[in-house]
């Protein structure tokens, strides 16, 4: 979780995004699930990218 941690921290529009993602009431939950079940189908994204927003989703 550490990679994620700090990707976190150093992007500067996640603020900007979560304003807007709270605003209309969606949950981080349904983001990540969705995240993951639309890039896992896309099999040139990397391997880390999907392990990380999978291990996003288990830790909500």
């Amino acid at each position: 979780m550490s990679r994620l941690n700090e990707f976190i921290e150093n992007h500067d529009h996640l603020d900007t995004i979560n304003v807007i993602l709270k605003h209309y009431g969606v949950s981080a939950e349904f983001v990540a699930s969705t995240l993951t079940g639309g890039f896992g189908e896309d099999k040139e994204l990397p391997k880390e990218l999907l392990d990380d927003l999978k291990q996003f989703t288990a830790s909500l």
